[in-house]
């Protein structure tokens, strides 16, 4: 389950299956970055892509799929490169905050849905990574699912109800009130999954899935003859709670620091032997030291218990840790499988792990840090703040300028020195948190393209400059500029040819190209020259209809460019009359549909 050597990247399981497309995906994540989330949508598109080599792509991609994908984290882990990429502004309608009650938001799951015309595919993603581009060492289970038989329904329900709880809990648990299409959508996905017989994966069987922290606490079986114990992460009562079902010998892999801040009584007889990941198989550690970034994770990260039983291997993996708060407050899932003993149990997972462990020798006595203490302060004060509701209001005069003001309050230990700023301001340190509604702070001389409801907020440790992290917090946005994200569109259409892309990609979305056209750099010849080119006439006209949208997204463009000096120069020579004549018949055909 666990096979460091052959990681399987998120973006190929993501991927549709043969001659699907995304319909929908909902995905949670302790911890988010933006820029990795820019990634994602490229899994979902129809054209291989890279940032390098294809910028409308990526551009196209990520709008394609802000319709489709709605992605939850904790409040206060959201975190962003700077400078940021303007595209980041097509993710403002994805990325949902959100906060618990009880401890933290920690799950690590992709539910996914497929379309092809009537029929649908399913998959069920459950990881221990996040969302983030650590270098991490991670587990991952991927499970296919097709709609239930009506005699497979009454099975299917009983073991799906734990992911559809999760699934509805999570537009209340957000600091941000969601549109009602999106809760609706998540709902009818919720509804769906209720309803899907999973395949497990090869050698396995009986699925099983186990949700903390959103209703009743669930009670997975953690015993067997043997126990394996893979957690980078424990706390005292955490490990004794796991282990104690393990009648006979318990094997346990995990970090260096984490092992020896255990308590002597903990590391007992029955735990025979602790590993962690050999010096050769870790990652060098890169640069934290400034707010600019989050630290990045390394070394171990994956969370999987494994118990041999008479009845098989009985396999957990997902995204708890062997801690008491993962066991007793926090929001997490882990998915169980089981398979035989030979080929899943504890001896032949540790021998297939045995070239990148090494035996550790617990000393013991190692307590936190002060270093260690202050980040998870600071970590503990970002949380907070980023549970309260930020409001950001536009103000259009000779420019732009962002009214900021935030509901309720936050009380704060002297220690902590707070600033903020919106992530398009990269160099502006404004003291404290935005004023009350009565007394909002301001943001002023921005453009367009830099309205956001991006906010960045600094917690820095009064004791030095040495101890600072860093969130985004997603504001409300209000009398938000129609026309912001065609200005995003509009900065990347630097020529004819990357307008023609942008054009070709609208119509490719909705089924219609150019006879003969091969894909991307087919276009390029076709970029470059005029509007005459041969078959273009025709692919526009097939994309008129009453119901389609596409060609509306390509007038919002023009439109914009209109009113900008020499924005029309990258249109190709003739564009406009050819334009002219398509966007008619469309506004022909949907007066007269809706008519």
């Amino acid at each position: 389950m666990l096979e460091p050597q052959t990681r399987a990247a998120l973006t190929d399981m993501l991927h549709p299956p043969t001659g699907f497309t995304l319909s929908h995906a909902v995905a949670t994540t302790f911890t988010l970055d933006l820029d990795t989330a820019l990634i994602i949508p490229l899994s979902f598109a129809a054209h291989r892509v890279t940032a390098s080599v294809d910028p409308i792509g990526i551009l196209d991609a990520v709008r394609r799929a802000a319709a489709k994908l709605d992605i939850f984290a904790q409040a206060g882990q959201v975190g962003i490169e700077i400078p940021p990429s303007a595209l980041v502004a097509f993710l403002e309608p994805m990325v949902h905050p959100v906060e618990v009650k009880k401890g933290i938001f920690h799950p690590k799951v992709w539910f996914l849905e497929y379309e092809r015309g009537d029929e649908r595919a399913y998959r069920f993603v459950c990881a221990s990574r996040n969302l983030t581009a650590d270098r991490s060492w991670d587990v991952v289970i991927a499970l296919d699912g097709a709609p239930a038989l009506p005699s497979e329904r009454a099975a299917a329900r009983k073991m799906n109800e734990p992911l559809v709880r999760l699934l509805r809990s999570l537009p209340g648990a957000a600091v941000r009130a969601l549109p009602r299409s999106r809760r609706a959508r998540i709902e009818a996905l919720a509804s769906s999954i209720r309803d899907v017989v999973w395949i497990p994966p090869a050698g396995m069987r009986d699925l099983s899935f186990h949700v903390w922290g959103v209703g009743e606490r669930p009670q997975p079986e953690f015993w067997g003859v043997r126990g394996l114990f893979i957690s980078p992460f424990l706390t005292d009562a955490g490990l004794i709670e796991l282990k104690k079902g393990a009648y006979g010998d318990a094997y346990l892999v995990s970090r260096g620091t984490s092992i020896d801040a255990l308590a002597p009584p903990t590391f007992d007889r029955k735990l025979r032997r602790a590993y962690v990941l050999d010096d050769a198989a870790d990652f060098e550690a890169e640069d934290a030291s400034s707010p600019s970034r989050r630290p990045v994770l390394r070394g171990l990260h994956a969370k999987t218990y494994v118990f041999d039983r008479q009845d098989g291997a009985h396999v957990f993996l997902g995204s708890l840790n062997a801690t008491g708060p993962a066991l007793h407050e926090n929001v997490e899932v882990m998915v169980e499988a089981v398979g035989k003993v030979k080929t899943f149990g504890v001896e032949k997972t540790l021998e297939g792990l045995k070239e990148f462990l090494q035996e550790f020798e617990y000393t013991g006595g190692v307590e936190e840090s002060e270093n260690e203490k202050a980040d998870r302060d600071l970590s503990a004060v970002l949380r907070r703040i980023a549970g309260v509701r930020l409001h950001a209001r536009v103000v259009h005069g000779e420019s732009y300028e962002l009214h900021v003001w935030r509901e309720g309050s936050v009380v704060l230990s002297p220690d902590v020195e707070l600033s903020w700023h919106p992530i398009t301001r990269t160099g502006l340190v404004i003291p404290g948190l935005p004023g009350g509604p009565d007394d909002p702070s301001s943001v002023s001389d921005l453009g367009l393209t830099d309205i956001t409801p991006f906010i960045i907020v600094t917690a820095r440790d009064a004791r030095g400059e040495r101890f600072a992290q860093r969130t985004v917090v997603v504001a409300e946005l209000h009398d938000d500029p129609a026309d912001r994200r065609d200005a995003v569109i509009a900065a990347h259409l630097t020529d004819r040819a990357a307008f023609m892309r942008f054009l070709m990609l609208l119509l490719e979305l909705g089924g219609f190209t150019f006879p003969g056209a091969g894909g991307g750099g087919s276009w390029q010849p076709v970029a470059a020259g005029s509007a005459h080119t041969p078959g273009l006439f025709e692919a526009l006209m097939r994309a008129v209809g009453p119901d389609r949208t596409g060609l509306e997204d390509v007038q919002r463009v023009i439109d914009y460019l209109g009113k900008q000096p020499d924005g029309t120069s990258v249109l190709p020579q003739g564009f406009e009359a050819l334009w002219g004549s398509i966007w008619a018949a469309q506004q022909t055909m949907q007066s007269e549909h809706h008519g």
